[in-house]
């Protein structure tokens, strides 16, 4: 790995920490501008695209979270925890999904 790849790799998993105190402190669109400066430092780094999903599932965005979770899989498709993650929101939205299909079709009958 060449140094300057070596630089952009440790300085996106510094900046994924750092996210994550921001995280614990509540703040969050703080935490969302260091998740993005990691992402783009070091794309391939699919543990600060988890934590983007997590974040973006948190603010309610579940279609960037989807994105994020599904490209943190692609880099890492052994990571678990996205893989729970992803499976969980796409449950959680299909459900929102039929609940809105169904208080549509219930709100006709009367």
């Amino acid at each position: 790995m060449s140094e300057a790849r070596n630089n952009r790799v440790h300085a996106a998993e510094a900046c994924r920490h750092r996210a994550l105190e921001l995280l614990d402190a509540g703040q969050i669109e703080e935490t969302v501008m260091i998740l993005r400066c990691a992402v783009e430092c070091n794309p391939r780094n699919s543990r600060a695209w988890n934590d983007l999903g997590v974040v973006m599932e948190t603010l309610g965005n579940p279609m960037e979270a989807v994105r994020c979770y599904r490209r943190c899989i692609a880099l890492e498709p052994g990571r678990s925890e996205a893989r729970q993650n992803l499976g969980m929101l796409l449950l959680q939205m299909g459900m929102a999904q039929a609940l809105q299909r169904q208080a549509f079709t219930s709100s006709l009958a009367f």
